[in-house]
């Protein structure tokens, strides 16, 4: 959320591409082993492809282990350093930089959108911040773990929250449903 600004409600949406995202880490992490392995067979003596599988290998198993354990599985340090080791140690640039790409990019599309409510505006995070006005909108409302916002230009919002997220984030509906009302009241 932005910093600085204190908000009374903080509803953390559901993310419905962490599961493909993930898949997508296993994937690379995994078909990595095949320029790793031909870079091998280019120069077997060289002390530094072992490196890179030691380390490339070492982060995996820690992931794995990391996933049997039920823990957030990141793949942000190991595809920097797959695609790191393809750029300096395979010299294949292009491919370096794609896992390089992917490893930050998986960062920013496995984070939660997050509201906040203030009395004064409400702001919704992602790739750029949207701040809205209370009288922008006709109703905000938390249902069944579903979040609508009904704005005055006839745009709709719709999104299931992330209960699981962070126990410091969980809204109780009626108590939530109650403050936006209220606030609503204020902006009319």
């Amino acid at each position: 959320m932005s910093k600085g600004i204190v908000y009374d409600y903080v509803v953390v949406l559901k993310n419905n591409n962490k599961i493909v995202i993930e898949k997508t880490g296993w994937l690379l992490s995994i078909l990595s082993f095949l320029p790793i392995g031909i870079s091998f067979y280019q120069d077997p003596r060289s002390f530094i492809h072992y490196l890179l599988l030691f380390v490339v290998s070492s982060i995996l198993i820690s992931l794995f282990i990391d996933k049997k354990k039920k823990k957030k599985v990141r793949f942000l340090s190991l595809l920097i350093c797959i695609g790191i080791g393809l750029i300096s140690i395979a010299g294949n640039f292009i491919l370096g930089m794609l896992y390089v790409i992917a490893g930050i990019s998986e960062k920013f599309l496995a984070a939660n959108v997050e509201i906040g409510f203030s009395e004064n505006t409400i702001v919704k995070t992602g790739w750029v911040n949207k701040k809205y006005s209370w009288s922008e909108l006709n109703n905000v409302v938390i249902k069944d773990d579903l979040l609508t916002m009904d704005f005055k230009n006839n745009t709709l919002l719709q999104a299931y929250t992330d209960d699981e997220e962070d126990e410091e984030y969980d809204v109780v509906d009626e108590e939530f449903n109650q403050y936006c009302k209220r606030q609503l009241t204020v902006a009319r």
